[in-house]
C-alpha cells in the first residue's frame, strides 16, 4: 500500500506543479489562460511521472541503474591503460 501512496503522491504533486508553472507562465506573459489546457497538462505530467516511479521502483531496475551509473564512473575515474 505504501508503494501506491508514494506513485499517487509524487503523481499528484508533479501535476500540481505543471498546473501552477502553466499558470504562472501564462499570466506572466500576459496570455490568456487556457484551463483545459492547463489540466490536461497537469494530468499529462502526473501521470508520465507515476509511469517513471513505477518503472524504476522496483528492485531489479535500481540494481541495473546503480550498476550502470557504477560503470559510467568507472570509465572516467583512474588512469587510462593502453
Amino acid at each position: 500500500m505504501s508503494d501506491a501512496y508514494t506513485l499517487a503522491m509524487v503523481a499528484g504533486v508533479v501535476a500540481v506543479v505543471a498546473f501552477v508553472l502553466f499558470i504562472w507562465d501564462r499570466s506572466s506573459k500576459g496570455q490568456e489562460i487556457e484551463w483545459l489546457d492547463a489540466g490536461k497538462l497537469a494530468l499529462g505530467a502526473g501521470g508520465v511521472a507515476g509511469g517513471v516511479v513505477y518503472a524504476v521502483g522496483s528492485e531489479d531496475v535500481m540494481e541495473s541503474v546503480t550498476s550502470a551509473a557504477s560503470a559510467a564512473q568507472d570509465m572516467f575515474v583512474g588512469k587510462p591503460g593502453f
